[in-house]
């Protein structure tokens, strides 16, 4: 139970540190301010959908792709230790990792009824970094125990998120831009700790394999 509940709460703090759903909230709000309650809602709804659906779909076929093109796990963490790593040091930083939305992006989708499938759902929420992160997770779930485990805190994060972009605009103005950016460091320095433990543990295997 102990290792149960241990492994949730890595699963759900790596999940929710990369999705990052507080630091989406300014893009959010600046994209639908002038939507109708309605309007907004069906974006948020479809965002959620949008990235949960994405973030599942490669937890469930990532690890078989690996198989068929030969890719070992040990190294993809260190490469993806490294992709996180800039992700989180872009947070500390104040910044929107351009690993999850460029400027063109931001401009390109502005659309009233595509905005929730680009660019909230992906790549804001669901990008490189989401999928990197939920792929390493599952890799550490040995075990259906480990695997609930992680499922549980995923649909956690799926929910927290959907609730927190619900309440964007109330949640704006009590926090102000400088809450948000303070969250967001908070969640770049989780972020960064997960990376380092990533790419030392994925180097420590590989040496291990080689026989050093």
């Amino acid at each position: 139970m102990i290792v149960f509940l241990e492994f949730f709460t890595y699963s759900f703090t790596a999940l929710f540190a990369i999705m990052n759903p507080i630091g989406a909230i300014p893009t959010l709000i600046s994209l639908t301010g002038d939507y109708s309650m309605e309007e907004r809602h069906h974006v948020i709804k479809t965002s959620i959908l949008m990235a949960g659906g994405m973030v599942f779909g490669f937890v469930v076929v990532g690890l078989y792709i690996f198989n068929i093109l030969g890719i070992n796990i040990d190294d993809f963490k260190v490469a993806g230790g490294f992709l996180l790593f800039k992700v989180a040091f872009d947070m500390l930083q104040g910044k929107t990792s351009n690993t999850k939305l460029t400027k063109s992006e931001a401009d390109e989708y502005v659309e009233r009824n595509a905005i929730g499938v680009t660019p909230i759902g992906t790549p804001l929420l669901a990008g490189p970094g989401s999928i990197t992160t939920a792929i390493l997770v599952n890799s550490k779930a040995t075990d259906l125990s480990l695997k609930l485990s992680m499922f549980i805190g995923f649909l956690l994060v799926i929910v927290v998120s959907y609730i927190l972009l619900m309440f964007s605009f109330p949640i704006s103005k009590r926090m102000g831009k400088t809450g948000t950016m303070v969250v967001s460091r908070i969640m770049g320095l989780l972020l960064a700790s997960i990376a380092i433990e990533l790419i030392t543990s994925g180097i420590i295997s590989i040496v291990i394999a080689a026989g050093f």
